[in-house]
């Protein structure tokens, strides 16, 4: 037979658990409601962030930068061909200023874009001279101009007061020009 406590034990306990489900599903309920605005609110935040995102990448080249990084070494697209272009000009632009200055720069620099694109062929060696010499005749049909025309350039860069005549810069030149259109770095 229960005791008088322990039946008002039974019964408070009882009112005390529907009291915290009636609780618990109130506060269940409130949380449920206000979970739809905070994910309407999150959504919002989180779309706002994404476009700043995207406009910072847009803005400061970022993106652009990978692309370029992830062509030139996984792609191994012509973009050694568009630096040499340029070089290219610019070796022209100084040959036809014509002073004697201009045409040693010429030649320096027509002999620097060989050795990059050299390098970009994977051609081994340390400078131009190691990889002329690890390559074969078949490999560069006009080789023995080539290395007249690198050592026309390391007189230039070895004896300042050499007098540079435009018709040896000119053939130095012509020889660089043929082997980067043998290389594919020139049209």
């Amino acid at each position: 037979m229960p005791t008088a406590f322990a039946q008002t034990l039974g019964s408070s306990t009882a009112a005390i658990a529907s009291a915290t489900a009636k609780l618990g599903t109130a506060a269940l309920s409130d949380y449920f409601s206000a979970l739809g605005t905070l994910q309407v609110i999150s959504v919002i935040i989180t779309i706002f962030l994404v476009v700043a995102i995207i406009y910072i990448i847009a803005k400061t080249g970022w993106l652009r930068s990978r692309v370029e990084k992830y062509r030139t070494v996984v792609l191994k697209t012509d973009l050694s061909q568009k630096r040499a272009k340029e070089g290219w000009e610019l070796v022209q632009k100084h040959f036809f200023a014509g002073d004697d200055n201009d045409l040693k720069i010429a030649v320096i620099q027509a002999d620097t874009i060989l050795e990059e694109a050299l390098r970009h062929a994977g051609t081994r060696g340390t400078n131009l001279g190691d990889r002329l010499k690890n390559l074969k005749r078949g490999q560069m049909p006009n080789l023995e101009d080539v290395w007249q025309a690198h050592k026309l350039r390391n007189q230039i860069a070895h004896e300042p007061v050499l007098k540079v005549k435009r018709d040896t810069a000119e053939r130095a030149l012509d020889a660089y020009r043929e082997a980067l259109k043998n290389l594919g770095a020139l049209d």
